[in-house]
């Protein structure tokens, strides 16, 4: 399997940003780490072994991005708007470099957006804000609501930054059109995920906006954690 690291120096976040590349050929599909995971985390956890023939056969191509969780939604030494500021840098550096940089390397206008836990936060964030850029956002375990991170603090930022809120009063035909013609979401959660009510309520809510996704339940003692998401993971990609 052809694999590299790759990265610059982002002037937009202040620090060298990294990637790993697997594959030549193929959709662009770009990875978001956990909690507090790096660019290392997919690969660290067996995530690609199931993947393994579809990379071989350029069916798609895997990007691990790196993240800023621990300088932003987990930096418990800085006030809760300057946690979603430097989130929405982090969200500038994905349009504005890394993005840019996949389209350079894949010839692909649009990619695939995948996350497992929190990492799944990230992905339909960024799918359901630019859906121009995203053909498929894919959630395993995710959580769609950050107000756990902002110790009762609430402004306009984090409220366009927190989809649990904001799709509750989505009205805006164009989004809605670009969710249902060109972006497909999909919300895959367990009965001994902690976030499966999350999962249900994003579900519940998506429907009643007429937002066209796909809601996956895994049942028989299917937990949050990666031995499960390994079994998932070929399911969706």
């Amino acid at each position: 399997m052809i694999h590299y690291v790759d990265g610059w120096f982002s002037s937009r976040l202040g620090k060298d940003m990294q990637f790993q590349h697997f594959g030549d050929r193929g959709a662009p599909v770009i990875v978001f780490p956990t909690t507090l995971g790096n660019h290392y985390e997919f690969s660290d956890r067996n995530m690609l072994d199931p993947l393994a023939w579809k990379i071989e056969e350029g069916l798609i191509q895997i990007f691990c991005v790196d993240s800023i969780n621990n300088q932003s939604w987990y930096n418990n030494q800085i006030h809760p708007h300057e946690k979603v500021r430097r989130h929405v840098l982090y969200e500038d550096y994905l349009i504005h470099e890394f993005l840019p940089s996949v389209r350079h390397k894949t010839g692909a206008n649009e990619a695939i957006l995948f996350g497992c836990s929190f990492g799944g936060f990230h992905a339909i964030n960024f799918a359901l804000k630019h859906p121009e850029l995203v053909s498929r956002a894919i959630s395993l375990s995710g959580s769609f609501t950050i107000e756990g991170f902002l110790n009762g603090y609430y402004d306009d930022l984090c409220y366009y930054n927190n989809p649990a809120h904001y799709m509750q009063h989505l009205n805006d035909p164009f989004y809605i059109d670009k969710y249902n013609s060109t972006c497909e979401l999909n919300l895959v959660t367990s009965d001994l995920d902690p976030c499966r009510e999350r999962n249900e309520f994003f579900h519940t809510l998506l429907s009643k906006r007429g937002i066209r996704h796909n809601y996956f339940y895994w049942d028989n003692h299917v937990g949050h954690d990666w031995p499960y998401w390994q079994r998932m993971i070929p399911n969706y990609l």
